[in-house]
Formats: structure tokens, sequence, C-alpha cells
């Protein structure tokens, strides 16, 4: 596979005060991402030791025994702290393992921590921080923080490709529903030399998400002529995604692009997912004015916390349904 594949895009001149030039790398993202809506993208201005400590804690963060780790528990209904390690999916070939991974889910700090109490108050709930690593919390907000001010040039430039003002996303990001993802894959020896890992491919259902994807593979998208792609490691980029939500909001322009996880056996696998949700309370439907491209069922409107909670329920649903309870 090569970057053509995956459009590049140095993304640096959103950064700069020239409209001009911010103007040109958004209508070259906006054209890159109406086929295909990933991109591995450089110039994010992330310096690496914030991605390198970020890593560093994931790690040592999984590393510890479960024990520890399950004083940090994720309560059900709620999507922040530790998740333990669950099967990824179903794997449609009985003789191959289930891909297993663990995870940990928090929010903005700056906003989980003014929670209110309206009907979605359980969707700002405080995040669970471990004990130990002791530098873990401020590694993940000191990367959270960097992942956010990125976002917000990444939807600013998707409103200036769709001629919109450029704030026309961001504004519905006051008290938003962002989430990190931090993801450990453990190997499974015992399954190389089975048949390839074929479980489940999906669409993200939020804006946009960022992903870190660490060094050793194994996320994949399906091209617009049904192939399947490996997106390899790049230094110093990060893979950048369409969400159900930004397509509908296009009014389809921007494809939310089917993908998949399928982690190298003889290895473990780390990646730091950043999934991009407006506020509780934003209508996510076709932009007034544009013209509606996607197929009608896919533009329905939803507002994002309704969205955001059904994902939570039905992840929910998963867990409470496996043999043996995470």
């Amino acid at each position: 596979m090569n970057d053509t594949d995956i459009p590049a895009i140095d993304m640096s001149a959103l950064w700069s005060h020239d409209t001009g030039a911010r103007r040109r790398v958004a209508h070259e993202i906006g054209r890159r991402c109406e086929t295909i809506g990933f991109l591995s993208v450089s110039g994010h201005g992330i310096p690496r030791h914030v991605t390198g400590a970020a890593v560093d804690a994931t790690r040592r963060f999984f590393a510890q025994d479960t024990a520890t780790k399950l004083k940090s528990l994720r309560p059900s209904g709620i999507y922040r702290g530790y998740i333990p390690v669950m099967p990824f999916g179903e794997q449609r070939d009985p003789r191959v393992p289930k891909p297993l991974y663990e995870a940990f889910f928090a929010g903005d700090e700056k906003v989980v921590n003014n929670p209110g109490t309206g009907p979605g108050s359980r969707l700002y709930a405080t995040n669970i921080w471990p004990d130990t690593p002791g530098d873990f919390r401020d590694a993940i907000i000191a990367y959270f923080d960097h992942v956010t001010a990125v976002t917000h040039r990444l939807l600013e430039a998707f409103a200036m490709a769709l001629d919109l003002a450029e704030d026309a996303f961001t504004k519905s990001f006051h008290r938003h529903l962002t989430n990190i993802s931090l993801l450990h894959y453990p190997a499974r020896p015992e399954a190389i030399g089975l048949p390839p890992d074929d479980v489940l491919p999906h669409r993200d259902s939020n804006m946009i998400t960022v992903l870190l994807p660490g060094e050793v593979g194994g996320l994949q998208v399906q091209s617009p002529d049904g192939r399947w792609l490996d997106i390899p490691h790049r230094e110093d980029r990060l893979v950048v995604n369409i969400g159900d939500e930004l397509e509908i909001w296009s009014g389809g322009r921007f494809a939310s692009t089917l993908h998949r996880i399928h982690p190298p056996r003889e290895r473990e696998r780390y990646s730091i997912g950043f999934f991009a949700v407006p506020d509780e309370d934003a209508i996510v439907a076709p932009w007034p004015g544009l013209e509606i491209r996607g197929a009608p069922e896919k533009m329905t409107p939803r507002r994002a916390g309704e969205d955001l909670a059904a994902f939570i329920a039905s992840f929910d649903r998963f867990v409470d349904e496996l043999p043996t309870r995470p």
C-alpha cells in the first residue's frame, strides 16, 4: 500500500492566519474525503514528547495486574473508566480465536467537571482516573488537549470545504461529548497460521475520529472498489476518518467509510482513538442549502446526545450477553 490509497494531507497551513492558505488545504481535504473518508495527516503540530508520553502511559497502565486496573472500572451506562479484556466482535470462523482487547475511556476534563443536571448528565460523567501510573492522568489530558485543537482545525476545514462559515461545526462543540479511547489488543500466538480474522467492519457514529495508530498495524479501510487496504504506521502522522455525523451534516458529500481492526497475532497492539462528538443537544442534519448526495435513509436527523446514549446502551447489552461478563 502507498499514500495514494489513503490520501496524505499536510494540515500545517490550517494553523495559518492566511485565510486563502487555509481555504486551499480545506478544499483539498474536502475533495479527498468525497470518495474515501480517511486521511493520513502530517503537520498537526502535536509535539513528539506529548504523543510519546501518552503512548508510554497507556502501555504502563495496561501492563498492571488486573486487580489494579479494576480499581478504575467503567460503570454500566457511563463511558468513562477501564474495560477489562473482552472479545472485539464476533469471529465468523469458529476455528479462529476471537480478537481480544481492553480499553480505558475518558472525556474532556473541562466539560465533565461541570456535568449539569439534565437527562444527559451521565454522558458528562466525571472521569475515573487510576492512581497508577502516577503520571497517567497528566499525560492523557495533555494529549487530549492537543488533539482537541487539531480536531477544531479540521472541523473548520470541513466547514470551509462546504463553503460554510468557518465555525459552522465548532460552535456545536462548547459542551462536547468527545471521548478518548486507549486500546490494548493482546497477542494471540495460538491463532498464528489459522484463517484470517473476519470481525466487526463498522463505521464510526461520531463527527471525526483522530487515531494515533501505534506501530504494528492492524487497521484496514474498505476502498470504493471493495478492497480492504492496510493502513501502515507513518512516523509523526495521525489517521483521521469521517464519522456518520459529519457525513449527515455534509449532506452525504463526505464519506463515512467502513473499516475494521485485525490486530497482529504475534505482537501486542496499542492505539489511542479520539472520537469528536458535538454537544448533547446538537441536532445533526444535512446543512440547509447543501446538495443532498447521501441516501435518504442515511440522512435522518439525530441529536448527538441521543446518538451517543444509544451507542453506550448497545455496548452495555453486548457486555451483558457475554458468557463471562468482564
